[in-house]
Protein backbone atom coordinates (compact mmCIF):
# COMPACT_ATOMS: atom_id res chain seq x y z
CA UNK A 1 0.00 0.00 0.00
CA UNK A 2 1.42 3.34 -0.61
CA UNK A 3 -0.01 5.21 2.83
CA UNK A 4 -3.32 5.42 2.20
CA UNK A 5 -5.88 4.69 5.00
CA UNK A 6 -8.41 2.38 4.39
CA UNK A 7 -11.76 3.45 5.76
CA UNK A 8 -13.38 0.74 7.55
CA UNK A 9 -16.27 -0.70 5.43
CA UNK A 10 -19.03 0.07 7.53
CA UNK A 11 -17.76 3.81 7.70
CA UNK A 12 -20.35 4.90 4.83
CA UNK A 13 -19.51 8.09 4.59
CA UNK A 14 -15.57 7.14 4.49
CA UNK A 15 -16.29 4.94 2.11
CA UNK A 16 -18.02 7.29 -0.40
CA UNK A 17 -15.80 10.21 0.22
CA UNK A 18 -12.72 8.02 -0.45
CA UNK A 19 -14.49 6.40 -3.86
CA UNK A 20 -15.54 10.20 -5.06
CA UNK A 21 -11.43 10.98 -4.13
CA UNK A 22 -10.15 8.13 -6.44
CA UNK A 23 -12.81 8.73 -8.89
CA UNK A 24 -11.66 12.19 -9.21
CA UNK A 25 -8.20 11.05 -9.77
CA UNK A 26 -8.73 8.13 -12.31
CA UNK A 27 -10.60 11.30 -14.43
CA UNK A 28 -7.45 13.43 -14.26
CA UNK A 29 -5.52 10.55 -15.19
CA UNK A 30 -7.42 9.18 -17.75
CA UNK A 31 -7.07 12.73 -19.62
CA UNK A 32 -3.51 12.97 -18.64
CA UNK A 33 -3.25 9.89 -20.38
CA UNK A 34 -5.28 11.43 -23.43
CA UNK A 35 -2.73 13.40 -24.27
CA UNK A 36 -0.12 11.16 -24.09
CA UNK A 37 -1.18 9.02 -26.38
CA UNK A 38 -2.14 11.96 -28.68
CA UNK A 39 0.90 13.43 -28.74
CA UNK A 40 2.33 9.87 -29.73
CA UNK A 41 -0.11 9.74 -32.30
CA UNK A 42 1.00 12.83 -33.95
CA UNK A 43 4.62 11.95 -33.72
CA UNK A 44 3.81 8.61 -35.07
CA UNK A 45 1.32 8.40 -37.14
CA UNK A 46 2.59 9.30 -40.39
CA UNK A 47 5.09 7.01 -40.66
CA UNK A 48 3.45 4.27 -39.71
CA UNK A 49 1.20 4.46 -41.92
CA UNK A 50 3.90 4.59 -44.98
CA UNK A 51 5.27 1.46 -43.29
CA UNK A 52 1.91 0.21 -44.26
CA UNK A 53 1.38 1.49 -47.66
CA UNK A 54 4.58 0.09 -48.25
CA UNK A 55 3.10 -3.41 -47.43
CA UNK A 56 -0.30 -2.82 -49.44
CA UNK A 57 -2.03 -2.47 -46.20
CA UNK A 58 -4.39 1.00 -44.50
CA UNK A 59 -4.67 -1.23 -41.78
CA UNK A 60 -2.31 -3.33 -39.24
CA UNK A 61 -0.14 -3.10 -36.77
CA UNK A 62 3.61 -1.87 -37.87
CA UNK A 63 6.40 -0.78 -35.02
CA UNK A 64 9.27 1.81 -35.82
CA UNK A 65 12.27 1.24 -33.62
CA UNK A 66 13.48 4.61 -32.59
CA UNK A 67 16.91 5.20 -29.98
CA UNK A 68 15.50 2.77 -27.23
CA UNK A 69 12.14 2.32 -27.23
CA UNK A 70 9.69 0.19 -29.40
CA UNK A 71 6.50 2.53 -30.88
CA UNK A 72 4.11 -0.29 -31.75
CA UNK A 73 0.66 1.55 -33.57
CA UNK A 74 -1.72 -0.24 -34.61
CA UNK A 75 -4.93 0.84 -37.09
CA UNK A 76 -7.98 -1.21 -36.34
CA UNK A 77 -10.59 -1.26 -38.55
CA UNK A 78 -14.40 -1.75 -38.24
CA UNK A 79 -16.63 -3.08 -41.61
CA UNK A 80 -19.95 -2.51 -42.11
CA UNK A 81 -22.09 -3.91 -44.22
CA UNK A 82 -24.93 -1.98 -46.43
CA UNK A 83 -27.42 -4.58 -45.14
CA UNK A 84 -29.89 -4.04 -48.03
CA UNK A 85 -27.66 -5.08 -50.92
CA UNK A 86 -25.76 -7.48 -48.83
CA UNK A 87 -28.65 -9.48 -48.78
CA UNK A 88 -29.75 -8.70 -52.48
CA UNK A 89 -26.20 -10.11 -53.32
CA UNK A 90 -26.71 -12.91 -50.90
CA UNK A 91 -30.23 -14.14 -52.72
CA UNK A 92 -28.56 -13.73 -56.07
CA UNK A 93 -25.66 -16.67 -54.97
CA UNK A 94 -26.48 -19.95 -54.80
CA UNK A 95 -27.56 -20.64 -50.73
CA UNK A 96 -24.85 -23.34 -49.99
CA UNK A 97 -22.53 -20.51 -50.81
CA UNK A 98 -24.28 -17.33 -48.84
CA UNK A 99 -24.64 -19.95 -45.75
CA UNK A 100 -21.23 -20.14 -45.75
CA UNK A 101 -20.31 -16.59 -46.25
CA UNK A 102 -22.77 -14.89 -44.27
CA UNK A 103 -23.99 -14.88 -40.56
CA UNK A 104 -27.32 -13.72 -39.78
CA UNK A 105 -28.38 -13.10 -36.09
CA UNK A 106 -31.87 -12.61 -35.10
CA UNK A 107 -33.00 -10.26 -32.37
CA UNK A 108 -35.31 -8.33 -30.52
CA UNK A 109 -35.23 -4.95 -28.97
CA UNK A 110 -36.16 -5.53 -25.26
CA UNK A 111 -38.47 -2.38 -25.39
CA UNK A 112 -40.36 -4.44 -28.25
CA UNK A 113 -40.65 -7.32 -26.46
CA UNK A 114 -42.16 -5.83 -23.70
CA UNK A 115 -44.63 -3.85 -25.68
CA UNK A 116 -45.79 -6.98 -27.72
CA UNK A 117 -48.75 -8.34 -26.85
CA UNK A 118 -48.80 -11.29 -24.09
CA UNK A 119 -49.04 -14.14 -26.60
CA UNK A 120 -46.33 -12.79 -28.76
CA UNK A 121 -44.35 -12.58 -25.31
CA UNK A 122 -45.22 -15.87 -24.24
CA UNK A 123 -44.08 -17.43 -27.86
CA UNK A 124 -41.06 -14.78 -28.21
CA UNK A 125 -40.22 -16.00 -24.27
CA UNK A 126 -39.11 -19.93 -25.42
CA UNK A 127 -36.52 -18.18 -27.41
CA UNK A 128 -35.20 -15.60 -25.02
CA UNK A 129 -32.08 -15.91 -22.04
CA UNK A 130 -31.64 -13.14 -19.76
CA UNK A 131 -28.12 -13.12 -18.31
CA UNK A 132 -26.60 -10.55 -15.99
CA UNK A 133 -24.21 -8.22 -17.77
CA UNK A 134 -22.74 -6.52 -14.10
CA UNK A 135 -23.69 -5.10 -10.92
CA UNK A 136 -23.03 -1.17 -10.79
CA UNK A 137 -23.09 0.53 -7.01
CA UNK A 138 -23.39 4.04 -6.74
CA UNK A 139 -23.49 6.40 -3.55
CA UNK A 140 -24.52 9.95 -3.38
CA UNK A 141 -25.31 12.10 -0.78
CA UNK A 142 -28.40 12.30 0.32
CA UNK A 143 -30.62 15.76 -0.03
CA UNK A 144 -31.22 16.10 3.73
CA UNK A 145 -33.45 19.10 3.31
Amino acid sequence: MNGDTVPQFNDLSSLKQRRDEIKSQIDELQQSLKIVNNSLKDMFEETAQMQLAQQGKDFGQTTINTGNHKVTIDFKKRVDWDQEKLIEILNRIDPDTARHYATVKYSIGETKYNNAPPEIQSALSEARTVYLQGVTVNIEDRDTN
